[in-house]
């Protein structure tokens, strides 16, 4: 019937890729390779570098001293000398120091604490092992602080606060989108800081019931763990919406690279901050999921010990991103009203979307 009209066939038609397409594509391949670089950068070699470790000698005075005391490599550690023995134990059981060595009439002791990072001991162990098998010298471990029997490898506070850090962006993002154009407004927005609020403490206590009593890996001290998850989720949630209110969209790819592909390396869960290279050990001062790790281990197993840092850190995330979040959506009270409905859930559901894609990426 076709060639009967004169009418030539239809060609197969294919749909055209647009920019947006093509853009996504190649945001989503730039966040892989930036995910498989950091992790190569900040694990790939891990190492000893100045770590700081105690020095006592029995009795004081004595003829050994720390340049007598030789290890390899030479800038592993750094002496702190110490007076006595109990105030060098108290030190690593503290966790201010992550090794103490003991020397008394010829023999060594190494006061470690893998619970407060078991790479860091294990590396001392080394070292010292080797130092005192090519002097002829008696060693001998002891490990003040170990780790739980469930979780022989330290990665419970990891994957826990691995956890907080994407729900605390995640949850942020869903909850912008059920508040929907709302939250540009000033009302809406206190309500959906009130919501993240809400939220970090339930996400913070179903955290400490999953990782303590069901998977035992982190136990005991629930209600100050789901004090640290409450405040670490805050920040992140905070932090993100502080990014999508004052970028848009583009706003929560900060965020992603800020928590995720920056965040998570530095964290320290998997390899301790000391033993990153220099520029992911200044990551690990300033990032909030070093500051989770730290709390959360100094709760489990150093009694609060050395929290302040830390929860500094936190308190200024969120701080920050509120005092973000509240002048950006003040500014924009007078422009608000004139965008329409549809362009404003527009926008929501655009943000949403990246928001989905970037859980994803985390995961």
């Amino acid at each position: 019937m076709t060639a009967a009209h004169g009418m030539a066939p239809k060609r197969a038609t294919f749909p055209r890729l647009s920019a947006k397409v093509v853009i996504s594509a190649l945001a989503a391949v730039a966040i892989q390779l930036a995910l498989v670089a950091a992790w190569a950068g900040a694990m790939g070699k891990p190492a000893l570098h100045e770590q700081p470790v105690g020095l006592v000698v029995v009795p004081p005075g004595g003829s050994v001293a720390a340049p007598a005391i030789s290890v390899r490599p030479a800038d592993a550690v750094s002496w702190r000398p110490l007076p006595d023995a109990a105030t060098a134990t108290r030190a690593v059981r503290h966790g201010d120091l992550a090794g103490a060595l003991v020397v008394r009439d010829g023999r060594q002791t190494l006061l470690v604490a893998s619970a407060g990072g078991a790479a860091t001991a294990q590396a001392l162990t080394q070292v010292f092992t080797g130092q005192a098998q090519a002097t002829g010298a008696a060693f001998q471990v002891r490990d003040l602080r170990p780790l739980h029997s469930d979780d022989p490898r330290g990665l419970g506070v990891f994957v826990l606060v691995l956890g907080w850090v994407i729900g605390g962006y995640a949850g942020a993002m869903l909850l912008v989108r059920a508040f929907g154009p709302r939250v540009r407004r000033m009302g809406g927005m206190v309500g959906l800081l009130i919501s993240l609020a809400g939220y970090a403490v339930a996400a913070a206590a179903l955290g400490v019931l999953l990782i303590d009593p069901l998977l035992g890996m982190v136990t005991g001290h629930p209600a100050e763990l789901i004090g640290v998850g409450a405040l670490l989720v805050f920040a992140v949630a905070a932090f993100a919406t502080a990014m999508l209110t004052l970028m848009g969209p583009a706003g929560l790819m900060v965020a992603v690279a800020t928590l995720v592909i920056l965040g998570n390396p530095a964290s320290g869960g998997m390899v301790p901050v000391s033993m990153l290279p220099d520029g992911w050990r200044f990551l690990g001062e300033v990032l909030p999921n070093a500051a989770g790790v730290h709390l959360v281990r100094a709760v489990s197993y150093f009694g609060g010990h050395g929290i302040s840092d830390p929860l500094i850190v936190l308190i200024c995330y969120a701080g920050a991103a509120l005092l973000v979040t509240t002048a950006v959506t003040w500014r924009r009270r007078k422009t608000a009203p004139r965008m329409s409905a549809a362009a404003m859930a527009r926008d929501e559901v655009e943000s949403m979307e990246l928001a989905i894609a970037a859980s994803g990426t985390a995961l």
